[in-house]
């Protein structure tokens, strides 16, 4: 019978204990994606900086101010009625701003500032909706396909609202 060192025999034990202990984690781990939430406050629509967390049965929004702490909302995936994902296009440069740089840089580079005046800026929007409370959720450029994504796959249908064409 062929004899094992006990330096190898040690070293795959701890390899395959902490394949194990990380393949575990990875399945129980919360994942949390920076979002914006829609507050109302003084009948003013705020929108703070928040989290959004994903566990194994309910996601979580915090927002990031402690003073707002209070709006921390926490829904059971199979509590949630509706998600709905949308977005709205803003111009990328306000009328005025936009016209001040065009001005500015055809004075350097004629015509070459004139595009954007056209480019518009999409922001992400989504709504998670129970029986009795709702969230407005601001999404980022780079999040707003994995926080749909991690819904659905918690079982939790995401509707795309588009905007009808003119």
């Amino acid at each position: 019978m062929m004899k094992l060192k006990p330096n190898l025999l040690l070293a795959v034990l701890v390899v395959i204990s902490l394949l194990i202990l990380t393949s575990a984690f990875a399945q129980t781990s919360q994942r949390s994606y920076a979002i914006e939430l829609v507050v109302v406050r003084n009948k003013r629509s705020i929108e703070t900086d928040a989290d959004i967390i994903f566990g194994e049965r309910t996601v979580k929004v915090v927002p990031d101010k402690t003073s707002l702490a209070a709006e921390t909302k926490e829904f059971a995936y199979s509590d949630i009625k509706l998600a709905d994902q949308s977005y709205s296009k803003k111009p990328l440069f306000s009328v005025g701003g936009g016209v001040t740089t065009v001005v500015l840089t055809s004075l350097i580079f004629p015509f070459i500032a004139v595009p954007f005046l056209f480019i518009k800026k999409k922001k992400h929007w989504m709504t998670i909706q129970t029986e009795k409370d709702y969230m407005v959720l601001k999404l980022g450029d780079r999040n707003f396909r994995q926080i749909a994504s991690e819904l659905e796959t918690k079982g939790v249908k995401v509707s795309e609202l588009k905007e009808k064409e003119k």
